[in-house]
């Protein structure tokens, strides 16, 4: 799919969503964006503005914001927003000229489609510059969203933190789930700083497009505001450390007192096995077969039911003095 918008110096604005795209005139830059490229948008849109097309085709399939050696300047960013509640990633690959940007994004979404008409209404009210100031808007709005994305990170850790701080047995945790946020701040980390590269190329003037004061000095707050969702992300990963660390100490204390409950019940049935033992060592010696004491006199059953009893007070009195029932 392709969308277009193009912009007069003088203040006006009109797009469209064919090929066939309206030819510049002096004071017109262009803005197109592509929505999954077909192999005939590609062809038409490299043989218009006379740019290597390779870069176009397999930009989907890079794992990192890149440039590319070829003129005129591209380069592609890998890129993070919120879609339906949910983290998406998309590779957007920019083709730079000093009248037209060229964005291709490699994966259909509302996201940017309502990022391109947010760009054309606010053109509609502001004068134009430079393409570079086209380039500047599209890719704040686009590092805006990154704040975004980190922030429901940040509400995943914060659940997790809450779960870890309840202590209550019932409270599920799953490690995999916390070195999956882990996993996916790296990424966001490396993808950033990558992303900051290419930013300083066209601050350094080797994109060669017309960039205007200003929009370098946007440019200037774009690469400070990834730098600093690079530090967000380290600090989101110190915080999942500290997670992982409490959840793993709760662990072991529960397996401390779980041992120590053990402990208890073995000591406790320890204790009740020396109760019976003696009654029962004592029951089994006078019941052998042949002659013991006191078996001719009518009391003698008596005095060893007593003596039986006694013993067996005595252990019980013993075993709970030393709290072992």
């Amino acid at each position: 799919m392709i969308r277009y918008v193009v912009f007069n110096q003088k203040g006006s604005v009109r797009k469209g969503s064919r090929t066939d795209y309206p030819k510049l005139g002096k004071s017109d830059y262009l803005f197109i964006f592509l929505s999954t490229p077909t192999r005939e948008e590609i062809e038409k849109a490299s043989s218009d503005f006379k740019f290597d097309k390779r870069p176009l085709i397999t930009f989907s399939k890079e794992s990192h914001s890149r440039r590319y050696i070829t003129t005129p300047f591209q380069f592609v960013m890998r890129s993070v927003y919120l879609e339906n509640g949910k983290i998406e990633y998309t590779n957007l690959l920019f083709v730079l000229t000093n009248r037209c940007l060229i964005v291709a994004t490699s994966k259909e979404s509302r996201y940017y489609n309502e990022l391109v008409d947010h760009l054309f209404d606010e053109f509609k009210n502001s004068k134009l510059r430079s393409i570079g100031h086209i380039f500047c808007n599209f890719l704040q709005e686009d590092v805006d969203e990154n704040y975004e994305v980190l922030g429901r990170i940040e509400e995943q850790i914060k659940n997790i933190e809450f779960k870890v701080a309840a202590l209550e047995k019932d409270t599920h945790i799953k490690v995999e789930d916390i070195m999956y946020l882990k996993s996916q701040l790296y990424k966001l980390s490396r993808q950033f700083w990558a992303t900051t590269r290419v930013i300083s190329l066209i601050r350094m003037g080797v994109a060669q497009i017309q960039v205007d004061t200003e929009s370098v000095r946007l440019l200037g707050d774009i690469h400070e505001t990834f730098l600093h969702q690079i530090d967000v992300a380290a600090a989101q990963k110190e915080m999942l450390s500290d997670a992982l660390q409490v959840h793993s100490t709760n662990i072991n204390n529960r397996l401390t007192v779980i041992q120590n409950e053990l402990n208890v019940v073995m000591k406790r049935l320890a204790a009740y096995g020396l109760v019976l033992l003696i009654p029962t060592l004592i029951s089994g010696i006078f019941g052998m077969n042949f002659k013991l004491p006191f078996e001719q006199y009518d009391w003698g059953f008596y005095a060893v039911s007593g003596f039986i009893i006694a013993v067996v007070t005595a252990i019980l009195f013993y075993a709970k003095k030393n709290d072992w029932l």
